[in-house]
């Protein structure tokens, strides 16, 4: 079924919002019109005079769990689109957005994309999903734009694969290594969920980052939600006299082993998991969190970034539970990387044109939202982290200030392990 989003009738955002349109955007929507797509010599696909349609591909329905995660990544997405087409869209073009259902699962991805780019004829792709990697290899020989969040290395492998940071990037960080010395980390067990590639592909990365400073890492163990016994690992932790325990899986498996070790005695200088954090989750959680520490890519909670954000969401997202919520701050992040290769495509745009330009970028923020990121170095790992406490009654949310010798405009930002 086709399905097509159009901009809801909300009041226009908050001043403070105006600033992640971007003044250029503003003014190029007030001050001229994109020629008519008759004008443009063999207009894109998508391209007409007054619209530029964009798909959308996210896991709508499949896995439960996955399914409701990622319903806040589309508000996030939605709300950045209905922003920019209030400011008169790109290049006096509104974004007309086309989704389609993934069902985190690859086929139906490749489903999903095929209709949008040979149907549809979309201009590119927005997605926020785990399933592309087999569709890589035909969106690149399509010369298709795609904006969307990595969930592996091949993200980086595509010149129109355009992500927002990759954790999956070979080389590795020291960043997560820097955080856990400067909290007195020394010894760590590391969780890994077998079933998810995902999670391997950050083991991957946690644990040399680990012993790049000298943190002793005593295990990586594998833990199957379900299946996997949290008391024995537990006691494999406290046997083993780490202080650190790390995740790269669910944040289920984190907690059940954290607080059966909390429970056997075990007092942890560092507790990180890579799980992303939000207001309710924290709400739901919170007393199983406490003293827990949460690695972050975006900006600080009470950034001007951050209130800017907040104010766009209320305003064009009103329907989101948790604005905060990472899932929903990586769709608008992702969202703003397709408008900004549309701005950059010019008034006759191409997709050879948005992925060339959009590729020289080397300092997209996101309005802020997000460190400076180079774009032309695709492949380079993400080196900066914001790095969230929960505080020791499970209440509230603390950053952690970087320290001088690390702090790169509030960021923790370590070096290429390369």
């Amino acid at each position: 079924m086709r399905i097509i989003h159009r901009l809801r009738g909300r009041a226009p955002v908050a001043a403070a919002a105006v600033a992640l349109v971007g003044l250029s955007t503003v003014l190029t929507a007030c001050g001229s019109s994109a020629p008519a797509a008759s004008a443009c010599p063999l207009p894109a696909p998508g391209v007409t005079a007054g619209t530029i349609k964009v798909g959308y591909v996210y896991p709508d329905t499949g896995p439960a769990e996955i399914a409701s995660t990622f319903k806040s990544a589309r508000s996030g997405v939605e709300a950045r689109i209905d922003l920019q087409n209030a400011h008169g869209g790109v290049n006096g073009r509104r974004i007309d957005l086309v989704w389609r259902d993934d069902q985190s699962d690859e086929q139906a991805f490749s489903g999903a994309a095929h209709e949008l780019v040979d149907t549809e004829k979309v201009f590119g792709l927005i997605t926020t999903s785990t399933a592309l990697d087999q569709s890589a290899g035909w969106l690149a020989r399509e010369n298709v734009p795609v904006a969307g969040t990595a969930s592996s290395a091949i993200w980086s492998d595509y010149p129109n694969l355009f992500h927002a940071g990759n954790l999956y990037n070979g080389g590795g960080t020291s960043v997560f290594g820097d955080f856990v010395r400067a909290e007195g980390g020394t010894r760590a067990l590391v969780i890994v969920d077998p079933n998810a590639a995902a999670s391997q592909g950050l083991a991957a990365q946690l644990t040399p980052s680990l012993r790049s400073r000298g943190i002793q890492v005593v295990g990586e163990v594998t833990y199957t939600d379900g299946v996997t016994n949290a008391a024995r690992v537990a006691d494999q932790l406290r046997k083993s006299g780490a202080d650190t325990l790390v995740g790269a899986a669910q944040l289920e498996p984190f907690l059940a082993v954290y607080s059966a070790a909390k429970a056997l005695g075990v007092r942890f200088n560092v507790a990180l998991n890579l799980t992303g954090y939000s207001p309710d989750l924290l709400a739901q959680r919170g007393a199983d969190m406490a003293g827990m520490s949460i690695p972050s890519s975006i900006g600080a909670p009470g950034s001007p970034a951050m209130d800017t954000y907040l104010a766009a969401m209320s305003d064009y997202a009103p329907e989101a539970k948790d604005p905060a919520d990472e899932l929903a701050i990586g769709g608008y992040v992702v969202a703003d990387e397709m408008i900004k290769g549309l701005e950059l495509a010019g008034t006759c745009p191409s997709r050879q044109a948005f992925i060339r330009n959009l590729r020289n970028v080397t300092d997209f923020t996101a309005g802020g939202l997000i460190s400076p990121l180079d774009l032309s170095h695709p492949k380079q790992p993400t080196l900066c982290q914001t790095f969230i406490d929960v505080d020791k009654t499970g209440t509230r949310f603390v950053s952690v200030p970087p320290p001088t010798t690390l702090d790169h405009d509030g960021y923790w930002c370590g070096t290429s392990l390369r």
